[in-house]
């Protein structure tokens, strides 16, 4: 009986990425990054480069950061939500300095995300897209980096749909710390 709880499973996770959502949102998704790639400002310098990490309040998820230049970064992150879904997304963030403080930093931003999840017999799996906006300090005399933000979520995708009722998400944030690879 598991192994056909397992196929109803993959046959609905499958479903999710049917063809021409795929291929529609893959378009939209790259031209997007596209458009905010092509719009940031002149490379200059910046606190660091890339950086690895943890985040607290997403669950067990790790969590890459690097910059295209001072200002326009990538946040790509993945790992084991509270309540032992899988889930991982990127966020694109734009980065102004706060200068009444050296090294602090506030962002805002956007991006995408997924969760997938078994419990007994139920089988669920969401796709959602983010806004974020957070808190960035950076020490100087370490390699250290840490974060805090509010990231609300438009589930524009779940398996259990109620009704094609599409649901917000506005619990979701995180502390981040993150070892800086790169200055």
């Amino acid at each position: 009986m598991k192994s056909v709880c397992n196929l109803d499973f993959i046959l609905t996770f499958t479903s999710l990425f049917n063809l021409n959502k795929l291929r529609i949102m893959k378009q939209t998704f790259l031209s997007t990054l596209l458009v905010l790639i092509v719009s940031t400002v002149v490379l200059t310098a910046q606190d660091y480069k890339s950086s690895i990490g943890a985040k607290v309040g997403y669950g067990l998820v790790a969590s890459y950061k690097t910059f295209f230049n001072e200002k326009n970064g990538i946040d790509i992150f993945g790992g084991i939500h509270w309540g032992g879904s899988l889930m991982g997304g990127a966020n694109y963030s734009i980065h102004a300095d706060i200068k009444s403080v050296d090294n602090l930093r506030w962002y805002y931003g956007g991006g995408a995300n997924f969760f997938a999840w078994t419990a007994g017999t139920y089988n669920w799996a969401e796709v959602g897209i983010s806004g974020n906006v957070g808190l960035e300090y950076t020490f100087e005399d370490i390699p250290l980096n840490i974060s805090l933000d509010y990231v609300p979520t438009f589930v524009v995708y779940e398996t259990d749909d109620f009704d094609n009722v599409r649901r917000f998400r506005s619990g979701y944030g995180a502390l981040t710390a993150r070892y800086i690879l790169k200055r």
